[in-house]
């Protein structure tokens, strides 16, 4: 089960035992331990609130549940399409960013701004 990691991870991150856990998500204990030996499926409002302590998108966890109830079923999800162009998407992002970072001037060769008023129609903007 695909979701379950994130619950154990927060589990993990957290220190907390299955009681803690279930309060922590306002959810009762059974559930949890349903959650992790795959009889059932975590809702959306659970996914929400083990994003919300991971600090991290909501969407990777409600995406991994999404696959879970699919392949509970014996259907195949759409989500594993999505799931895996959007980290082909965050890859792509952070791969232009770590080049953008590598090839930007350092302050002291960077040209400097400087601020001016212009007059139009009398009018005074400044401009950058």
């Amino acid at each position: 089960m695909r979701s379950v990691k994130f619950l154990e991870k927060l589990q993990y991150e957290k220190r907390m035992n299955d009681t803690e856990v279930a309060a922590y998500l306002k959810i009762s204990k059974s559930a949890v331990s349903q959650y992790k030996s795959g009889n059932r499926i975590m809702d959306d409002e659970t996914c929400l609130g083990i994003a919300l302590g991971l600090g991290i998108n909501p969407m990777e966890i409600v995406g991994a549940a999404c696959i879970d109830r699919a392949e509970k079923t014996g259907q195949k999800s759409l989500w594993e399409v999505f799931m895996s162009r959007m980290a082909a998407t965050a890859s792509a992002l952070l791969l232009c960013f770590s080049v953008n970072l590598l090839l930007t001037l350092e302050k002291a060769e960077a040209a400097p701004v400087l601020a001016y008023s212009h007059v139009v129609d009398g009018e005074n903007f400044i401009l950058c």
